[in-house]
């Protein structure tokens, strides 16, 4: 483990080669449900799925219409009206479209489908999550401490949890590696390639003299390929994450400020002028170069149907002071559900902020006992502080503990008086807190591993595997997705490119299963038709956020049926009438009924009967679908 690591390339590389495959076995291990039916089961208590699915498809689509061969309906990559298309289509820049990710994927999504692509997308990411945090954590740690450090995050309850159902917040390659990018740019921690330097106790790179004149060391910088090489990587990065979640990159930012504050207060001995000259520097190099790439993407979010006012209300998705105490549903300690009280009901993939109790002890411990004398001050200090600000963060405003309201004001409120930040929900903050945590724990790994003959060493380790065994996830669950056997066979026999549809059951912002599976068989069919309705984050006449497509006049006769649970209204009425021909005005081409859709409201038959009634009989009628033609 302490042996150094020069050598060939290859050489260098076997460790990570290895620590990869381990890390694929547990994703294996904890989403094997998936990994034995990925084109039919997906892991989620919510129908967020079915969004990330759609994306999936639709970018991998958009880019076969742009090689040539795809049918060139599907719209483009940041606005389209493949669905909402009744109500001017769906802003992309204000949605978790994962552009980028969906762009990668396309040649899987071509070949397996969008579901094959999403199930790669959740067994994968907690590798490449593992092997990010490993970049940073080599910076100041040996190699075994380190990589283990690194899979705790790369598990942990916050990644785990955000995988049921929100693979754009899972995604959390970026903040580590924007952390060892200011560690490198300002020349702290060792680069990995040798004995680790825990110390922080030289800038490499600062060898300029106090006396080197400002304008000169500032030519010098310009010039320097070190300066520009990981401005220029960062800056890819950054514009990556745009197209990925742009929350993830607005908290990035928030704990990249915690992060300079604690370097600021805890490194200042050691980081003179030239090191704060070199991160600025790379920082503006890599700033200009994220700008550019997300050009397309910023100039979209201030077009059509972007949302008018705040995405979520505040003080509702707050970190209560007991979550990271108390099992939520990844571990496997968790009975299923966090026991704490909320303010409304939240979706189990947002509770994540669970460590253990083991864990919280171990930092306490490793704190006291190396975060005075040892070599490992400075960087126990930086990590503990950060996470501490990090974590303020997450708790929201007002603070709770065990549900109920300690403090009507949290630090948190300075956020949500700003512009764009305010629309970050702060639960998703503990996973920079989380990172935090995991490397003073991997410090004190590090520290028992290499006094491991010392009594106090072995004692710490055993607290260290208790703190494990605590967090570590169970296998996950899968439930099946439904998917009509019409949408991959003869929809492009009874459908024709470009038409408009109205599916029932309709996509619905409803936190359950199956709410929105409309939208995976339009993603599984190839989009060979418009959706009228839709799951997304825009805006209406009626009201600054919406959440899904505006009803529709047949939405709204039905409305009592749906959310009520009331009979169907009379096929034969005048509104009836009237919605129908509303339908055909506003070129809806058919109406695609699935009756043994799990959602469907209504007895068996009802709906069939009442289309059947409205509309005339349907023109196709077999592999697990009505379809209606409404258009000449």
């Amino acid at each position: 483990m302490y042996a150094p690591t020069s050598g060939t390339p290859l050489q260098r590389l076997r460790p990570w080669l290895w620590f990869t495959v381990l890390l694929s076995l547990v994703s294996l291990t904890v989403f094997g449900s998936v990994a034995a039916r990925p084109g039919e089961v997906v892991v989620a208590d919510n129908d967020d799925t079915s969004l990330f699915v759609w994306w999936l498809g639709h970018g991998a689509q958009v880019l076969a219409d742009r090689l040539g061969f795809g049918h060139g309906e599907t719209g483009g990559l940041l606005f389209t009206d493949s669905m909402n298309a009744l109500g001017g289509g769906v802003n992309g820049a204000w949605n978790t479209s994962m552009v980028g990710i969906a762009l990668l994927l396309a040649p899987l999504t071509w070949l397996a489908g969008p579901i094959v692509s999403y199930n790669l997308l959740i067994l994968t990411i907690p590798v490449l999550n593992s092997l990010a945090v490993a970049v940073l954590f080599r910076r100041f740690l040996h190699r075994l401490p380190a990589f283990i450090a690194a899979g705790g995050v790369g598990f942990s309850s916050y990644v785990i949890a955000q995988l049921g159902g929100h693979p754009n917040l899972a995604f959390a390659v970026t903040p580590p590696l924007t952390a060892a990018a200011i560690l490198a740019l300002l020349g702290l921690g060792g680069s990995g390639r040798g004995q680790a330097d825990t110390r922080f106790d030289s800038a490499r790179g600062a060898g300029q003299s106090a006396s080197t004149s400002r304008s000169f060391a500032s030519s010098v910088l310009w010039r320097s390929r070190r300066v520009w090489s990981i401005g220029l990587s960062f800056g890819l990065l950054l514009g990556f994450q745009f197209y990925v979640s742009t929350e993830v990159l607005a908290g990035t930012f928030l704990a990249a400020l915690c992060f300079l504050l604690c370097l600021a207060a805890f490194a200042r001995r050691t980081l003179t002028m030239h090191s704060w000259m070199k991160l600025g520097s790379g920082s503006l190099i890599a700033g200009a170069v994220a700008l550019l790439c997300a050009a397309p993407l910023l100039k979209t979010m201030t077009g059509a149907n972007a949302p008018a006012g705040t995405l979520r209300p505040h003080g509702v998705w707050n970190t209560d002071l007991l979550d990271p105490v108390l099992p939520a549903a990844p571990a496997w300690l968790s009975a299923g559900v966090s026991p704490l009280p909320r303010v409304m009901d939240i979706d189990p993939a947002e509770l994540g902020a669970y460590v253990g109790v083991p864990a919280l002890l171990a930092a306490v411990v490793i704190l006291i006992g190396l975060g005075r004398r040892s070599r490992h001050r400075s960087a126990l200090r930086i990590a503990a502080a950060t996470g501490l600000l990090v974590f303020s963060l997450a708790l929201g405003s007002p603070i709770l503990l065990g549900g109920r309201v300690i403090a009507g004001t949290g630090p948190f409120a300075l956020i949500e008086a700003v512009p764009v930040l305010n629309n970050i929900l702060p639960m998703r903050l503990v996973l920079h807190s989380t990172i935090a945590l995991f490397a003073v724990l991997g410090i004190g790994l590090d520290w028992a591993w290499a006094h491991r003959r010392l009594l106090r060493a072995r004692l710490l380790i055993g607290l260290l595997v208790l703190a494990a065994v605590c967090v570590v996830p169970g296998p996950q669950t899968a439930r099946g997705v439904t998917v009509p056997e019409f949408y991959t066979e003869s929809v492009a026999e009874v459908i024709p490119p470009g038409s408009t549809v109205k599916t029932l059951p309709r996509p619905l912002a409803w936190a359950e299963p199956h709410a929105d599976e409309a939208m995976v068989w339009q993603a599984v069919s190839g989009f060979r038709y418009r959706e009228t309705g839709g799951y997304f984050i825009g805006s209406g006449a009626d009201a600054p956020v919406i959440y899904s497509a505006p009803e529709d006049s047949l939405d709204a006769l039905l409305h009592a049926s749906v959310f009520d649970g009331a009979d169907l209204p009379d096929p034969k009425s005048p509104e009836t009438a009237a919605a129908i021909a509303d339908l055909r005005a506003a070129g809806v081409d058919f109406i695609v009924l699935v009756p043994e859709a799990p959602l469907l409201p209504g007895g068996e038959g009802a709906y069939a009967q009442f289309l059947d009634e409205a509309v005339g009989d349907p023109e196709f009628a077999d592999e697990g679908v009505l379809v209606y033609r409404l258009g000449q």
